[in-house]
Formats: C-alpha cells, structure tokens, sequence
C-alpha cells in the first residue's frame, strides 16, 4: 500500500473544519480551550480563528476573566452568517423549516397531499414553493442561503441527488436535485428521511454523544438511521437500516417492496389501519385517508373499550418490541430512539408495554447495555437532520460555500 503524506494544505483545511465545529459546539469557548480539546497548536489556533473572524463566520462574544491568568475572549459561531432550510418529504406531507446558522428557527412551512397529487412534477414544485414562501415570509435572499437539505422517502442516492426507489409512489431513479437545480440558487442536499433523523439527533438530540445508536422511524413505512463510531452508517449501498424489510412472516400479506410479510406490513400506519377495518369490518373517520387521524383514533378508541381497537394495538406493540429487539440483538447499540409520527404516538403512551415486550425477545447482554427512549427532537428530527447535512458541508468546506456543487459528495457525518 502506498502512502501519500497529507500535504500541508490539507492539515490546514482539516484543522479549520476541526476548529469550526468545535466553535460551533462549544459555543462562548476560548482560543486555548479549543487548542486543549483538539490538540492543535495555540498558534495554529489563533490564526484560524483569526481567518474565520475576518470572514464573518465567527464572532467574538465577551470576556472571561479568572483569578489567575490573563482573561479570555470568547469565540461563537456567527448566526447571521447565513440560512439553512430543512425539509423533510413525507409520504403524505412536506414541511420545510428556515434556520440561521446558530440553528434559531426563522419560519416554518407545511403541505399536505392525498396519493392523487403525488407527481414528479408537483412534489418538484411543491419544493420550490416551500423555498421561495420561507425566505419570502422571512424577508431572506436566496443568495443568503447556504444550503437546502432534504429528506426523502424510500431508497435514496445522496451523491447523484436521486430517488431510487420510493414503493409507495412507484418511483424509480427519479432525479431530484437535477430537477430543482433550475430553480433554486442554493446547493441542494438529499438522503433518506430515517437516515436523516439519526443524524438530527447526533447533532441536537438524544444522540449527542453516544457513540452507537439507532433511530427507529415509524410513520407511513418503517426506517432507520444507524450511528455508529459516532458516525452515520450507509452500508455499501446507503440502504443499511431496513428493518422495516426484514420478514417477521413469510406467508404473511405482500409488502409494497414486493416481498410478504414485511415489518412494515404490520407496523406501518397503512397496515394498522387495514387490519382495523378488516376485523371491525367498519371504516374509520376520514375513509382511512388521513392517516395521522386514523392511528389516532384507533388509539382512542382503544383506551375506550372498543375490543377490536385493543387487539390491533396490542398486536402493535408486540411488533414493535419484536423489531426493537431484532435491532438490539443484530447491531448492539447504546440507545434505540423511537420517532416519527406514528412512533411518537405509541412511545408516548405506551413506552413501558414495548419495552416489556423488548426484554422478552432480546438477548439479555445486549439489552443490558441498551436503553430505550423517544427520539427528543420529535417531529422535527428529520428537518433538523436535513438541515445538518448543511451545517455538515458547511463544516467540510471551511465556510466557503462558493465551491460547493449541487448534488455533491455525501457527508460523512
């Protein structure tokens, strides 16, 4: 094996990244506690805080003086340096967030669709409408955006900006950020939605700090993001973490990836839904459309006696604990995070029942080690995530966004 020596160029651009982020993260922090933490030279230090000062990326933020010493001045991550949109595209929904970069929320934007409006072209513009009402309402530039980050349903390609495959829509190599490109000036980032959450956490949430965890996103299908070494992982295709396709029943009904008896057919909003309906031989408020009012009101009418209502959210749980345990035994995690729509509404009530069932089906070591808690950023950990593939970027390239390619390099967060 050859080895090339780093060159001194590149020290110096890994070292500004370094600098960066741990400004970022440690915000109100001095030149020396930041020379401390990385192991970087104090001079070193100084000169590329000194950089990043005159570029208006950092700003200093006071004084601190102690009882020895000389004071020290504060370092923090300029917030009006820029704008990052976080957008998250469900399979029935498409929320959007505006966010400075100190990550205070500037505007908020939602739409819902029925099946009928999912096209290329009016999930398309539907984006662009998203981005063009939040820095409208916010009074931003386009120019003053740093980044657009996307969650996408489905199996995703984040390098070539592609859709792969998203079953519920029948899409197939879908290019979405080809698509946008003509229409937004700032650089457009996507991956997976599950994936994303993980990443929203381990910068923001729960996650923060642990070195292997696990989202577990229940909503319309069934995900996951794994963390491990305190870094995403993609498996050699970007498609680790589909559990929601691991077969609990081999002769159970079809999966809309086209095998049967999926995770996903059971724990899935459309399959809880079905399986009601079917054995209550009712139809629920909404005609089943409105999902998110549908598993709500099974939940509701199981707290009210309706026994059907209760076997189809004990069968729930069971599943759920089954898919949590199966996560726990094959990837050994610290944590398993529980979130998405669906997932929040059964973890909010039900957390200690799915753990009960967890303790039946896991292995005893594993479980030992792993807790189980709700994902802390709750709806918005995908937006959050998306949005930290920006920050990410903005991390790799030093602050200088004027090279960045649409559709470029999936950060390895």
């Amino acid at each position: 094996m050859n080895y090339e020596k780093p060159s001194a160029q590149n020290i110096r651009r890994k070292n500004r990244s370094e600098i960066l982020r741990n400004i970022y993260f440690h915000s109100d922090i001095s030149r020396l506690e930041v020379s401390d933490q990385l192991g970087i030279s104090p001079a070193t230090v100084t000169n590329i805080v000194a950089e990043l000062i005159e570029k208006k990326i950092l700003v200093e933020t006071g004084i601190r003086r102690s009882e020895s010493g000389r004071p020290s001045t504060l370092l923090a991550i300029n917030a009006d340096y820029g704008k990052i949109i976080g957008m998250e595209v469900g399979e029935t929904f498409i929320r959007g967030e505006l966010f400075d970069l100190a990550f205070n929320l500037n505007g908020k934007y939602e739409f819902a669709f029925s099946n009928d409006q999912v096209t290329e072209q009016n999930i398309v513009e539907e984006i662009i409408r998203c981005v063009k009402t939040l820095t409208t309402v916010a009074n931003v530039k386009e120019s003053e955006v740093l980044g657009i980050g996307i969650g996408f349903p489905g199996l995703v390609d984040p390098v070539k900006g592609l859709s792969i495959f998203t079953p519920n829509w029948g899409w197939h190599n879908v290019s979405i950020t080809k698509q946008l490109a003509g229409h937004l000036a700032a650089p457009i980032y996507i991956d997976n939605g599950a994936k994303l959450m993980a990443v929203g956490e381990l910068l923001f949430g729960a996650g923060r700090g642990l070195s292997h965890f696990v989202v577990l996103l229940m909503g319309t299908g069934i995900g996951s993001g794994i963390i491990a070494n305190g870094k995403l992982f993609r498996g050699s295709s970007n498609n680790a973490g589909e559990f929601g396709h691991t077969t609990i029943n081999p002769t159970g009904p079809l999966c809309r990836c086209g095998n049967y008896g999926c995770m996903e057919v059971y724990l899935g909003a459309p399959g809880i839904i079905s399986r009601y309906q079917q054995l209550s031989q009712s139809v629920l408020p909404h005609n089943g459309n409105d999902q998110i009012e549908s598993i709500k009101q099974i939940i509701i009418l199981s707290e009210n006696g309706d026994h059907v209502a209760e076997q189809i959210i004990e069968e729930t749980i069971e599943y759920l604990g089954i898919c949590i345990a199966n996560i726990i035994n094959s990837i050994n995690p610290d944590q398993v995070l529980i979130g998405g729509w669906s997932g929040l509404l059964f973890g909010q009530r039900f957390l200690t029942k799915i753990e009960s069932v967890v303790a039946k089906h896991a292995l005893e070591e594993s479980l030992s080690k792993t807790t189980l808690r709700l994902c802390q950023l709750g709806q918005d950990a995908v937006l959050k995530g998306a949005a930290g593939l920006v920050l990410q970027h903005f991390f790799e390239s030093n602050g200088d966004i004027e090279d960045v390619i649409i559709g470029g390099k999936a950060i390895d967060v």
